[in-house]
């Protein structure tokens, strides 16, 4: 317990506002995930999700605690995340809701979900990574391990059915 107080004190201001704001975006994205499209319902809570994604990459750039005080290749996501939010705002908001512009918003924050939410985070459980070790990564990393796996597994799923359900296979089948 006490090693844990002692990672939990290494924690920075940026630290905590990124870890807050991602814990929230993956639980209300998952909810406008799963549930039924273009209702005020799914408008509200995209809104707040989009929001907090934001606040997610913008905080990013203050964590610079693995390069020792410079920026590292993980700052390419927060990009990636600031870019999939523009599409994706901007293809809903002046797309005229043509179906060309729903699905280009679609993909692009359903793949923002699934790359930095869900295969992102699980590489910060990975046992040498601070929230790995607030976890179990110093006692049992086995269970980190595990958990980096499914998740990431689960997140690379949901990318490739974002992202290849367009794809009609039969034009490759030859006749």
């Amino acid at each position: 317990m006490e090693r844990r107080l002692e990672l939990i004190g290494e924690m920075t201001l940026p630290i905590w506002i990124h870890l807050i704001a991602v814990l929230l975006a993956a639980i209300i994205g998952a909810f406008v995930l799963w549930r039924r499209k273009g209702d005020g319902r799914h408008k509200l809570w995209g809104r707040c999700w989009v929001v907090l994604m934001a606040v997610v990459a913008i905080s990013s750039f203050w964590i610079v605690e693995i390069m020792d005080g410079g920026f590292s290749p993980i700052h390419l996501l927060s990009i990636y995340t600031l870019s999939s939010i523009a599409i994706g705002v901007y293809s809903i908001r002046f797309g005229k809701r043509t179906p060309a512009a729903i699905e280009r918003h679609r993909d692009a924050l359903q793949g923002l979900y699934a790359a930095g939410i869900m295969v992102a985070g699980a590489f910060t459980l990975m046992p040498n990574r601070l929230l790995g070790r607030l976890t179990f990564g110093e006692s049992y990393p086995w269970i980190n391990y595990g958990l980096v796996a499914i998740i990431a597994v689960c997140g690379l799923w949901l990318m490739f059915q974002t992202h290849f359900r367009k794809i009609d296979v039969r034009q490759f089948v030859h006749r």
